[in-house]
């Protein structure tokens, strides 16, 4: 097993974001596989066993270039495995390492239903390892399917595993993307699975990606401290004109089990960073620290909140959707938080009925 070696964040900028027809979505692929590229240019011989894992932004290949949930299906999202995890598993292939290029949006090939995942791969010199589908969509703005919303209508979770990991020779990887680094239970589940290194993928935008807010790197931080794993998080650097309406905080950054934070990239745009990991490091940490042993010290017992309060309620009429508009998207977003904030106070809780006009 390779116990220390190179990762790098590659925060994707001028051609990520929104493609619109074959012609651009081939300009995006190659610039992808070019800065797969740079990666070895630049940090090649940096680490004893070099570069080994690299990973990219949320949605950095080809956007996400529709909030109608009808015409992404049709138009836009794509089939995993397919063209793009081909091409990307020659790369990893050809420099024998590990790349998360960040996530597409995936087509329900399963049936003839509407579906849309917002979907983290991961391929290596042997093939496609793993596919993530976001648990946490960024609702309402954000209209893929959480695979929870279609687990009581059968959801195949022994073929698409709601939280994979996946064994390497550089140590166990799992990943999450952008909004589901703010629920611990995710980064947690993962690290229960095995997960010795997270790749996180976001696309988040100014000003909740940056200081003062800084929620991306807060956030990533802390999942990486209180399950004693590295994490390398990695944002677009897409400007306003690339990605819908929103300009992007890049803010990518590599952490360490303890949660310092070994590299960054402060700023959007195109560019990379560095670091090397050590799993033999983090597996010493993880058996011998006696004091901080956060995943050890988990009094699993104590805590019924899981049971006892209903989140998210489950959307199984998702099953059988023709089509998920923006708008509709909001109006179960709004009675969800009703629903919620009413059982929690115990009192009637009414959000306001308004709906942007571009969302009509």
């Amino acid at each position: 097993m390779t116990q220390r070696f190179g990762a790098v964040c590659m925060q994707l900028g001028k051609r990520a974001g929104n493609a619109m027809t074959r012609q651009e979505r081939k300009a995006h692929m190659d610039y992808t596989c070019e800065m797969i590229d740079y990666c070895f240019d630049q940090y090649g011989l940096q680490s004893p066993m070099g570069v080994k894992l690299i990973v990219g932004p949320e949605l950095s290949v080809y956007g996400w270039p529709s909030f109608d949930n009808k015409e992404m299906h049709e138009k836009h999202a794509i089939d995993i495995p397919g063209e793009e995890t081909e091409r990307l598993v020659e790369k990893a292939k050809e420099y024998n390492c590990y790349i998360c290029p960040g996530s597409f949006a995936e087509r329900d090939s399963d049936s003839s239903r509407n579906l849309v995942f917002n979907t983290q791969i991961l391929v290596g010199p042997e093939g496609l390892l793993y596919r993530y589908r976001k648990i946490q969509p960024w609702w309402p703005q954000e209209t893929s399917v959480s695979p929870h919303d279609l687990l009581s209508e059968g959801y195949d979770t022994e073929k698409y595993p709601l939280f994979p990991v996946v064994k390497t020779e550089i140590g166990n990887i799992g990943g999450f993307i952008c909004y589901d680094c703010c629920f611990p239970e995710v980064a947690r589940q993962l690290a229960f699975n095995g997960c010795e290194i997270f790749i996180g993928s976001t696309a988040w935008m100014d000003p909740y990606g940056r200081p003062p807010i800084d929620l991306w790197k807060t956030c990533c931080r802390s999942r990486s401290i209180e399950n004693m794993a590295y994490g390398v998080y990695t944002g677009s650097g897409c400007s306003i004109g690339h990605l819908g309406s929103f300009p992007c905080s890049g803010a990518s950054n590599i952490v360490d089990f303890e949660g310092r934070v070994l590299a960054e990239i402060p700023s959007p745009g195109d560019s990379l960073t560095y670091a090397t990991l050590d799993i033999d490091a983090l597996r010493d940490h993880r058996k011998h620290n006696r004091m901080n042993n956060f995943m050890a010290h988990l009094k699993i017992g104590a805590y019924s909140y899981l049971n006892e309060h209903k989140g998210w309620s489950p959307q199984p009429q998702f099953k059988d959707i023709d089509n998920l508009t923006l708008a509709e998207a909001d109006e179960i977003n709004r009675k969800e938080i009703e629903r919620f904030w009413s059982d929690y106070y115990n009192e009637e809780v009414n959000t306001p009925n308004w709906v942007p006009n571009q969302w009509k």
